[in-house]
């Protein structure tokens, strides 16, 4: 097991508030019998289709054979996918999200053989998953829902960005999108008929975490868990009113979609646990089933909406060494993470332990056939123009700009990372053209130069590091990959000895690149929190401290002089995903969620809401923030808001300038003559006249 998973396991098994043993039977039914295992490790998700049963876990595609369906066989399998987390197969394709890894298109037509078509680079965490007509649906967490033309499954396009708040799983219906809101603990919904501008239009509130939607006519089943929390306590503690009471299944008439009526709920056994945390329902007739991690799976009747009842339940056994040996004495049955359905039989991922054959004779029926949805397509339109930037629009998702070198006229030329495109130099003249590009094995989400080398996080294709030639053009001359994990940022020490790395959900990496034919891994770090976009600073305190941003810990300072070395200064709050720092002098700018920043002085330990804070009345400085010179820039990718303020004065900021994208900004880029170079996601690089 590797170090993530161990840490995890721990975490899950600390957490664990009562037993959530649903028992033998009582109002959850009997419990059902596993009768077989896959034999393939940790699965995630599950899909049954005919007599073919799919299966995704630990980076790969598993196709197995349904002849004998309590004992299916491995026929093939296809791996490289990264964190993958849910799964569809339709007419022959398998459609993977992955986390940070983004969405990925599988040929399964022949099962022996399942043959990748394409990766798409999705917008933030690729989690939720639905597929209606020629659109696919994908949850991306905080970035909202992305939607995705996939009529040709080799080039996949994105269509448009929904932002509905945390968007964990969701379900695509008759034109509308019914999406399951994590923390704001929602139903919320979207008005689809265009999908190149969808809408929200209502939202029902729910008694848990809202995760995963089926939709089935008029009706809506959400599944949900976690907490049933309040405004006044967002975050119960063990004792207090919702603590671990979130979980169940929620029930809704969606006749009319702008007013979600509520029918009916069922609450399963309460629990917290940080992780596993994902919670998702299936129909078939007149039965919905349902997994609930810790609690396992439920078998529930929906003959009638407004009285749903528990038929049987089965719970995953402790899996040695994670949930026992050790443990502590509450540990807990391995999590039911997804659930595939034949006929008589339930095929359980368990995320710890294997895929589980579970007996349901008479119960588990094939699910419902997807709807016939049609969906009518628009042509893209033109961006009117915008005299506050000029727009170059590249065929990937840009995820960073940095001002490279001149040319003989002194107009800048950019190193943008591409996403699928791979990097891009991009004059960034009256009209932003580009110039070169280069290929790159992976997606490229960062690009940073230093001296006559290029060092990219090439996501699955790790880090590579590049020469620049007296011809401007880039060779490849190293390269170092972390197996199923991904590279999502590469930023590069003052030195240019070493570079930090964001390596899968949360890992940090510090590379030596002394020797460029041959990176070396010299530190090593972890703590609780994903790390989503965009974790480092991108500048360095004094010249030499780096800043790392674990979500859930908080922010911790390397030193980048000699060999690197946690400093053993952290600040350890809760920090929202897209809020960072940018170093001032020996101090760290930092934007909070009250939409203003704090300075942050080296071993300050005490939380934001008791430190000066500083903003522009009437403004949100939320965002990842960039200082240059006396400029403070904010990017807000969850939002789409970038603004830059004069902090000339360090108290008393003063707005320059202020924009709401339709995409996900990164960090913005100060040049010259009061510009600036913002990534813009889909929309392409921006040129910015902030100061006009």
């Amino acid at each position: 097991m590797t170090r993530y998973w161990k840490c995890v396991a721990l975490l899950a098994l600390a957490g664990v508030a009562g037993s959530g043993e649903p028992g033998s039977g009582g109002i959850y039914g009997p419990r059902l019998e596993e009768v077989g295992k896959l034999g393939i490790g940790p699965a995630f998700d599950a899909v049954v289709d005919g007599n073919t049963l799919y299966v995704i876990g630990g980076g790969t595609l598993y196709v197995a054979d349904l002849a004998n369906p309590k004992a299916p066989k491995v026929v093939s399998k296809l791996g490289g996918f990264g964190h993958v987390r849910q799964l569809i197969v339709r007419d022959g394709i398998a459609y993977i999200t992955a986390r940070e890894d983004s969405f990925f298109l599988v040929d399964v037509s022949k099962r022996e053989k399942p043959t990748l078509l394409s990766h798409y680079d999705s917008i933030e965490l690729a989690t939720g998953l639905s597929l209606s007509g020629n659109i696919a649906f994908i949850a991306n967490r905080h970035a909202g829902v992305e939607l995705i033309d996939v009529t040709n499954p080799r080039r996949p396009e994105h269509l448009s960005t929904i932002r509905v708040g945390e968007a964990q799983s969701l379900a695509a219906h008759d034109g509308y999108i019914y999406v399951g809101v994590w923390r704001t603990q929602e139903l919320v919904v979207v008005d689809a008929r265009n999908p190149r501008k969808p809408v929200q239009i209502a939202s029902a509130p729910l008694t848990g975490y809202g995760d995963g939607v089926a939709v089935r006519g008029n009706i809506a089943y959400v599944s949900t868990g976690h907490h049933s929390s309040t405004p006044s306590v967002p975050y119960p503690k063990p004792g207090e009113p919702g603590y671990g009471s979130g979980h169940g299944l929620e029930i809704f008439d969606i006749s009319n979609p702008a007013k979600p009526r509520f029918l009916s709920r069922l609450k399963t056994p309460p629990f917290y646990n940080l992780y596993m945390d994902t919670w998702r329902v299936r129909l078939a007739k007149n039965y919905a089933y349902m997994n609930d991690t810790y609690n396992g799976v439920f078998v529930v009747d929906i003959a009638d909406p407004q009285k749903p009842k528990f038929l049987a339940h089965h719970q995953l056994p402790v899996v040695p060494g994670i949930g026992d040996g050790g443990m502590p004495v509450d540990a807990k049955p391995g999590p039911a993470v997804g659930l595939g359905v034949g006929k008589d039989y339930l095929y359980v991922a368990g995320s710890w332990s294997d895929l589980h054959v579970i007996a349901a004779p008479g119960l588990a029926i094939p699910l419902d056939p997807p709807a016939v949805s049609k969906w009518t397509i628009p042509k893209r339109e033109t961006a009117a123009a915008d005299p506050r930037y000029r727009l170059y629009m590249s065929e990937g998702q840009v995820y960073s700009a940095i001002p490279w070198y001149k040319e003989a006229d002194g107009t800048n030329v950019a190193l943008v990372a591409a996403g699928s495109a791979g990097i891009e130099a991009v004059r960034v003249g009256p009209r932003p053209q580009r110039v070169a590009s280069f290929r790159t094995e992976g997606i490229a989400y960062d690009a940073t130069p230093h001296g006559d080398k290029v060092y990219v996080a090439e996501g699955m294709g790790g880090l590579t590091i590049w020469q620049r030639g007296s011809d401007k053009k880039l060779t490849r001359v190293g390269q170092l990959r972390f197996g199923d994990h991904s590279v999502q940022q590469a930023t590069v020490a003052p030195d240019g000895r070493h570079v930090l790395l964001h390596v899968g959900p949360n890992l940090l990496k510090i590379v030596d690149v002394s020797n460029a034919a041959t990176p070396k891994l010299v530190l090593e770090d972890l703590h609780i929190g994903l790390f989503y976009k965009r974790p480092f600073a991108i500048n360095f305190a004094e010249n030499r401290h780096a800043m790392v941003m674990w979500t859930v810990t908080g922010l911790y300072q390397f030193d980048m002089t000699g060999t690197p070395k946690f400093t053993g200064w952290s600040y350890p709050h809760r920090f929202a995903p897209e809020n960072g720092s940018t170093a001032d002098g020996k101090n760290w700018i930092t934007t909070t969620v009250s939409g203003k920043y704090v300075v942050l002085e080296p071993g300050e330990t005490r939380p934001t809401e008791e430190l000066p804070a500083y903003g522009v009345e009437g403004y949100d400085l939320r965002g990842k923030p960039s200082l240059f010179g006396n400029t403070l820039f904010t990017a807000n990718a969850l939002t789409g808001r970038v603004t830059a303020v004069d902090v000339t004065d360090r108290k008393r900021p003063m707005l320059l300038s202020t924009m709401l994208l339709p995409e996900h900004p990164g960090y913005v880029v100060g040049m010259d003559d009061g510009q600036a170079l913002i990534p813009g996601g889909y929309q392409g690089l921006l040129v910015w006249s902030f100061r006009k």
